[in-house]
């Protein structure tokens, strides 16, 4: 099959519907979509059908009257072209701008019935073109600066997008030197051509790269999920290990310390009995939202079991630990009573560890372990401190003051 203008034509056209149809199918059957995945889908499935029917119309100018292989034809490209950049921008969690597209493809029509513009054909190119230059340029800022995700597939589309790019200003810079008087009489022309084929191969990319965006970002989902206490939307214990183990591993200083904070409610199960899960469930999320709110930049807070709690402080030494546990707790306590108006009394038992950078984070874990376990056999509400030699060994262990909010001396 030789690649000759009406072969290209009827190519593009192919792409066009069939990509409209598998993206719409996409649309309807994947299940791990999201509202603006689906939204996505559905602006670029709609966009390509009516650019589809903007080449179909193209294809037969001079067999047709030139209301609809002029006029339709560039309302349908310009709409649908807007249509599908305007995916690209839901999809990225930005406005659509569907109304200044729509505003664009009716200025055509406008346009067009001034016989300046009707018989300029060099001005309707520009006009176009100029539309489909910005509208690529606008999708290749979003995929490179407003990627907050670092999506593969949006990155993709953005040097896609920017290839679709040249080939609009190739064929308006061709048109503006070459200063032909049709449409038609560019089908001799060698750069009809390559721009053909250029834009085929954007749309061929355009029927891959928004599926591979859903399902890129889908994946991203559950490995999240995988990683992300549903409950608090804290790191759960493997992501909080996994983040204290990185840190460890890159840290270049052989001098460095790190200190590993546990926490545990005092008598949770009770509070569940006594009341019931849901306030069970509150209280966990308030804790997660202290964390959150309290911890400094670099701390990593995470959820490690039912109703333990573990932070990691980089670079952070006994006494800054302590103080944090402190802080942490007291407020704990104290946000519990405001809430219950004083009848719900809270509090928690903490083990504490510091150690060297060789040390590794499961002995670590097993220190503050051991501290919390003695926290709790001394009368809950108590910080225990546990010191670790650079080679791992306990050196010692200290009960710090407890933090109960029912205690006047309370930190």
């Amino acid at each position: 099959m030789t690649l000759d203008i009406p072969t290209l034509f009827t190519c593009i056209m192919i792409a066009e519907f069939a990509g409209s149809v598998i993206l719409l199918v996409f649309y309807l059957f994947w299940p791990g979509r999201s509202v603006a995945c689906a939204r996505s889908l559905a602006l670029w499935s709609a966009g390509m059908f009516l650019a589809g029917c903007g080449t179909v119309l193209f294809a037969i100018r001079g067999t047709v009257p030139d209301l609809l292989s002029i006029v339709a034809a560039n309302f349908l490209l310009i709409l649908g072209t807007g249509l599908r950049r305007s995916g690209v921008a839901v999809f990225l969690g930005r406005s659509s701008h569907v109304w200044l597209f729509t505003t664009i493809a009716f200025a055509w029509i406008v346009l067009y019935q001034f016989p300046e513009f009707r018989d300029n054909f060099l001005a309707r190119v520009n006009y176009v073109q100029s539309v489909m230059i910005l509208s690529a340029l606008w999708v290749v800022w979003m995929a490179f600066f407003e990627n907050r995700e670092k999506l593969y597939s949006v990155r993709m589309l953005g040097m896609t997008t920017l290839v679709e790019a040249a080939g609009f200003m190739w064929y308006t810079v061709s048109q503006n030197v070459l200063h032909l008087p049709s449409f038609q009489s560019s089908f001799a022309e060698g750069f009809m051509s390559i721009y053909l084929m250029v834009i085929m191969f954007s749309i061929i990319m355009t029927i891959v790269l928004p599926a591979s965006m859903v399902i890129e970002r889908s994946l991203q989902g559950f490995r999240e999920q995988a990683l992300q206490d549903e409950l608090t939307g804290l790191p759960n214990r493997r992501a909080f290990l996994n983040d204290a183990e990185d840190w460890i591993s890159s840290t270049q200083s052989t001098s460095g310390m790190y200190s590993l904070i546990l926490f545990d409610m005092d008598q949770f199960k009770t509070v569940n009995e006594r009341f019931n899960q849901a306030m069970g469930d509150a209280l966990l999320q308030l804790f997660a939202r202290i964390l959150k709110d309290t911890l400094a930049d670099g701390a990593v807070p995470g959820r490690v079991g039912g109703a333990e709690f573990a932070v990691f402080l980089p670079e952070g030494n006994k006494e800054l630990a302590h103080l944090t546990a402190q802080r942490i707790c007291r407020r704990f306590g104290l946000e519990c009573q405001e809430a219950s108006g004083g009848r719900l009394i809270v509090t928690a038992s903490v083990g504490l560890v510091s150690a060297g950078v060789s040390t590794p984070l499961e002995r670590a874990m097993e220190a503050a372990e051991g501290g919390l376990h003695r926290a709790k056999k001394q009368g809950r509400a108590q910080i225990v401190a546990m010191d670790l030699a650079p080679n791992g060994r306990l050196i010692k262990d200290a009960k710090r003051a407890g933090f109960s909010v029912l205690r006047k001396k309370a930190a």
